[in-house]
């Protein structure tokens, strides 16, 4: 995202002009902006990586919290849950993330696929 100018749609999805979201709370890294959502967000796998699944857990609350209007919350509880061996309740948040894909403008059919797929994945039909 070269040059992202302060008139342009906001990387993070909000539909917000990026001088009225993100613009102050952003860092660029190369050719990418980071918002504080996106770093937030990106720790969550890190934290998996390292076996640190009860912060990983604690991150994903955070970003339920300051950003619901974001798919990352629970599609990181998804990935976490998975980590821990909980299987169903892994199951329940790519369900929640597929909803979430659905209702929210941005998400192809494809994407709410992958979810659905990794829900199944993890716990059948009994998971609905």
């Amino acid at each position: 995202m070269k040059n992202l100018g302060r008139n342009a749609p906001c990387p993070c999805g909000s539909g917000k002009k990026y001088k009225k979201c993100c613009l102050h709370t952003s860092t660029v890294k190369g050719d990418y902006v980071y918002t504080d959502l996106d770093q937030l967000s990106n720790e969550v796998p890190t934290l998996i990586k390292q076996g640190e699944l009860d912060e990983a857990e604690a991150v994903c609350q955070r970003l339920i919290e300051q950003y619901p209007e974001q798919i990352d919350g629970i599609h990181r509880c998804a990935e976490v849950y998975e980590a821990k061996g909980e299987k169903l309740k892994a199951a329940r948040y790519y369900r929640k993330t597929a909803e979430f894909a659905k209702q929210a403008d941005g998400f192809d059919e494809e994407s709410v696929k992958f979810f659905l797929k990794q829900a199944d994945r993890l716990a059948g039909d009994d998971a609905r």
